[in-house]
């Protein structure tokens, strides 16, 4: 049977993740991913379309690439990011043009990837707060261009596995209406890549430490989010006719968009990972307070316990006929005329006295002292 607490604990994790991602103001920094990308996309795929071609060749790269971009933005906006691809690949020359363009192409893939650290570093702060600036944006550009030769990686598997699931489905079911368990387990292997990918980029772009079980829980969620999302935006583009409203815009409005859409949905996996770190360092500290104040009622409650059990285990004994007062009844009982003599309105007068001038008082006590000392029988039978 679950218990209340869990479910209370479930149903406060999402409702926490959507108050961190109002409050870090996520909508705003998507729109500003979303920025950088679209300008950043043209470099980015021709990086991804030389890597993967080494593999594969150029155009079954640049084949599979935008048949994914087709079936998600639409063919009029797949055929403007072909173009622009193209135009970005052409326009360098050979030599040293060729590798002042590769720079050129590093740098600008890197701007989309260098403005998700910023975003995810606000969800994710460093605690370290000595680095330099210098050194954090040198590490920023090399992690964006590991993840960007990362994504290009991602594209020869998911080439490598497509072909292996179609021809194994195809060897196992031929022509079998059972053949649409390869295409479930091609969906599945997407997903699993996506989740990785996206756990990767929540794991290395913040400046804190997020651990990898937290990564892997965001970036499943956002690989969910993102595949469900990618089939309501090309059912929306469908309907909608958005694209057509924008007019010469609308495939840049539709890439935008769908920009948009992907950084959201990346930033609500970290939010996601974020509370999951947040809660449970709750129940954590939550657990240490009961457990101490548990181990303090223990200790209070310890000392009338044994005393009972103590009180338990003794046998009643008589009384005497004529008991006798023991040495600490009479020293109670002198402490007692002690403090009844003090309460006395001399003493009392005393020891305002006391307590006014205790030099002066003290001195006038000793000289009383020695005047009836000197004055006495005693003291002048020694002179």
């Amino acid at each position: 049977m679950t218990s209340p607490s869990f479910i209370s604990r479930a149903s406060a994790w999402p409702v926490r993740m959507f108050k961190r991602f109002s409050a870090d103001r996520c909508a705003p920094m998507a729109a500003s991913i979303a920025f950088y990308s679209a300008f950043s996309l043209a470099p980015t795929l021709v990086m991804v379309i030389a890597v993967a071609g080494l593999v594969f060749g150029a155009e079954a790269a640049r084949g599979q690439l935008f048949g994914q971009i087709s079936g998600m933005l639409g063919k009029d906006a797949a055929a403007s990011v072909q173009a622009i691809v193209e135009h970005a690949h052409q326009s360098g020359g050979g030599g040293l043009a060729a590798l002042i363009s590769f720079a050129l192409l590093a740098v600008g893939a890197s701007a989309t990837f260098s403005s998700l650290n910023t975003a995810l570093s606000i969800i994710w702060p460093s605690e370290d707060k000595s680095k330099s600036g210098v050194t954090t944006l040198v590490k920023v550009r090399l992690i964006s261009f590991g993840l960007v030769m990362g994504v290009a990686f991602l594209l020869v598997i998911s080439l490598v596995l497509d072909t292996a699931v179609q021809a194994a489905g195809k060897w196992a079911f031929g022509a079998s209406p059972l053949v649409i368990l390869a295409d479930v387990a091609q969906f599945v292997i997407a997903l699993l890549i996506l989740s990785c990918a996206f756990a990767a980029l929540l794991k290395y772009l913040p400046d804190g430490h997020v651990p990898w079980r937290d990564a892997l829980v965001g970036g499943s969620i956002a690989a969910v989010l993102f595949s469900a999302g990618k089939k309501l935006f090309a059912l929306y583009l469908t309907h909608a006719g958005t694209a057509s409203a924008f007019g010469a815009a609308g495939s840049l409005a539709v890439l935008l968009m769908w920009l948009y859409f992907a950084a959201a949905v990346l930033l609500l996996g970290a939010e996601a990972a974020a509370s999951r770190v947040e809660q449970r360092g709750e129940e954590h500290e939550g657990g240490r307070a009961k457990k101490s104040g548990e181990t303090r009622g223990a200790t209070a409650h310890a000392v009338p316990q044994t005393l009972t059990s103590g009180r338990a285990g003794v046998s009643p004994v008589s009384a005497p006929s004529n008991p006798q007062p023991c040495a600490s009844a009479k020293r109670l009982n002198t402490v007692g005329r002690t403090s009844d003599t003090l309460r006395s309105p001399a003493a009392s007068h005393f020891l305002q006295l006391l307590r006014a001038n205790p030099v002066r008082l003290t001195a006038a006590v000793v000289g009383a002292g020695l005047f009836l000392f000197a004055r006495s029988p005693s003291g002048s039978s020694r002179k």
